[in-house]
């Protein structure tokens, strides 16, 4: 079957968000599916200015967002320059591992001339999160992400979708409740995301591992040795920080690093300190994970390659307006069968706990995208 898939894709900087659509798609082929991504372009699909004006001018002079917007504005022009002057290939990766829909700039343009497909998938990531838009800013995404365009009798599927947060506004669950009940199967990432989709009416609802969690890792092994291995001989820690309020002390893990005669690899999307960074391609970053002495992050998809490749891994916790993304990786640890391994008050202490063998097999209550897909074709014809 043509199987047509809504997800983030568009970043030149997250790993995880490509390696997700790679996995998903090499998954489907394996089973004899045609798979494609759908380019919707979520960016620019947001609905400015229809607050009131009042509200508005309220929210424009508020202190905090001020200095929020002008902080946003200048650490995007540094992301736009490192993108230009270290450009990591994203798109290269993309053009020859994804098979690609055209660009669809908005959610009109998905219903006027809608992909032609058996089957659309929503997911995985965190297709279901708003950030921090409302409900007024982000009706066109959610539509999109829950797939409000196409024929009537394409199947629609959500496989292992993240909501990226514990609960939604009421507000929320009234837009959403129409939208989600179109839906031939229901598969989140998270055990928090089942609660959810309870609230919106869909007790069907079931747990599907990430992706990633399809292949082994030899798998990806072959990937990146596809391309040249570049790793030889090296001592390092791997620290990959993903976007965040600046606030964790990242010198201390260079500190630590070097205490243990080891050299630190730093790879980010933010701009709050001046360490020294590196910028790989998609599959160079996977052999950093692999070959690590140790792997310290707070990205999800970071944290799943290295138990992936059994590495003594540190988590750190998200802050802020992200704090509720920690659910995922509070799901990770349960659905691998191991301990939290968080960076807590004892420093790096939980780097000194042996890697973790990860249980590979998917819980037994998760379902494969196979049976997602079977499931759905079962209440289609219902």
């Amino acid at each position: 079957m043509r199987i047509g898939i809504v997800t983030y894709w568009k970043s030149s900087v997250n790993y995880g968000e490509q390696l997700q659509n790679y996995a998903l798609q090499e998954y489907l082929r394996g089973l004899g599916h045609d798979p494609f991504l759908i380019r919707y372009d979520y960016e620019n699909d947001t609905i400015y200015g229809s607050r009131p004006v009042y509200i508005r001018i309220i929210r424009a002079l508020n202190p905090g967002r001020l200095i929020n917007y002008f902080t946003t504005r200048k650490n995007n022009r540094k992301r736009i320059n490192d993108c230009i002057k270290h450009p990591r290939g994203f798109e290269e990766f993309r053009e020859r591992y994804l098979s690609m829909s055209r660009v669809y700039t908005t959610i009109d343009d998905l219903r006027n001339d809608p992909p032609e497909a058996d089957i659309y998938i929503t997911g995985s990531d965190q297709v279901w999160n708003t950030f921090e838009g409302g409900l007024i800013e982000m009706k066109n995404r959610i539509r999109a992400f829950f797939l409000d365009f196409g024929h009537e009798d394409t199947l629609r599927i959500s496989y292992a979708a993240s909501w990226g947060r514990t609960w939604i506004p009421d507000d929320e669950v009234i837009f959403i409740k129409p939208l989600i009940s179109r839906f031939n199967a229901i598969t989140v990432r998270e055990r928090s995301g089942i609660d959810i989709c309870h609230k919106m009416g869909r007790e069907d609802a079931c747990l599907s591992s990430d992706p990633v969690l399809l292949h082994d890792a030899e798998t990806y092994r072959k990937l990146y040795r596809e391309n040249g291995e570049k790793i030889q001989n090296e001592k390092y820690l791997l620290f990959y920080y993903m976007n965040n309020d600046g606030k964790y002390n990242r010198r201390a893990v260079f500190d630590w690093a070097s205490s243990m005669g080891l050299k630190t690899i730093y790879i980010t999307d933010d701009w709050h300190d001046d360490l020294t960074r590196s910028f790989p391609g998609i599959t160079e970053w996977l052999e950093l994970i692999d070959k690590a002495e140790f792997v310290v992050t707070n990205s999800y998809h970071c944290a799943l390659f290295a138990l992936i490749f059994e590495k003594r891994i540190g988590v750190i916790r998200r802050f802020g307006k992200y704090t509720g993304m920690n659910t995922r990786m509070d799901h990770l640890f349960e659905s691998c069968g191991i301990k939290p391994r968080y960076i807590d008050d004892d420093g790096f202490r939980i780097l000194e706990r042996p890697a973790d063998k990860i249980n590979l097999k998917a819980p037994d209550e998760s379902l494969s995208p196979e049976e997602v897909i079977a499931r759905a074709v079962d209440r289609s014809k219902n």
